[in-house]
């Protein structure tokens, strides 16, 4: 069985640590290996060094990328010793990514970089809920560590406004990025419906970094709020989700 800890592409959606902890029981107890997709959420993203941790969880079979190289293209699978087959693989042995990878886990863990994004990331979390109840058009805010979605909405729109509310808060998003870029901070666009705009900032940010990125996402949101018209999609046509 497969799970994400937090399904970032998805929107942002952390795993509920109760519901991780059953399965993790349910599996053990049938044989089956539990794999834990870490491809986003490792090295120290959410506020821990797996984001399994969170849960008290131990996986069979860890899938690991992006971060572990450090910049450099590197993916590792890793798994209980009774698991392993003895079959080998193409293209192993790339021994500048494996070094780079090697000296990335060492750095983020003597600079306790899963700390600083606990931290940094719990404030950053309060801060993006209070302006969730200055502007009407913040609608939820989640996430864990320095791994966050601030899905949008379209301003005083009810929560039964169905797809078309869908498609307003898609169009909000869409142009808090873009005024975001204006300002000089890139922000990406996830979800289904691409109505959660991602803040992902690198975990050596500092205190003083984080606050203006803040702000200026502040900054961001309230000119969209305050003419959101300029912003809505065509009567009948779907808001576009830019990659």
């Amino acid at each position: 069985m497969i799970v994400e800890p937090i399904r970032c592409r998805s929107g942002v959606l952390p795993t509920a640590d109760a519901w991780l902890r059953r399965v993790r029981g349910s599996t053990a107890e049938r044989c089956v290996p539990l794999i834990a997709d870490e491809t986003e959420t490792g090295v120290g993203r959410t506020g821990a060094f797996w984001a399994v941790e969170h849960s008290g969880v131990v996986p069979d079979v860890l899938v690991l990328s992006k971060a572990i190289g450090g910049g450099l293209p590197l993916a590792a699978v890793v798994y209980r010793d009774d698991l392993h087959t003895g079959e080998g693989g193409a293209f192993r042995g790339n021994q500048l990514a494996v070094a780079a990878g090697a000296a990335t886990l060492a750095h983020v863990r003597e600079h306790r970089l899963a700390e600083h994004a606990a931290a940094l990331g719990g404030r950053t979390l309060a801060r993006l809920h209070g302006l969730a109840e200055k502007f009407s058009c913040v609608g939820t805010v989640r996430g864990r560590g320095l791994m966050i979605g601030v899905e949008m909405t379209a301003p005083d729109c009810t929560a039964d406004a169905g797809p078309q509310g869908v498609r307003l808060g898609a169009a909000v998003a869409v142009a808090v990025r873009r005024e975001c870029l204006r300002r000089g901070l890139i922000v990406d666009v996830a979800g289904p419906s691409g109505s959660v705009v991602r803040l992902l900032p690198p975990l050596i940010v500092t205190e003083e970094q984080m606050s203006a990125v803040l702000d200026r996402f502040a900054d961001a949101v309230q000119a969209v709020e305050r003419s959101p018209s300029d912003h809505a999609p065509p009567r009948g046509m779907r808001a576009a989700r830019q990659p």
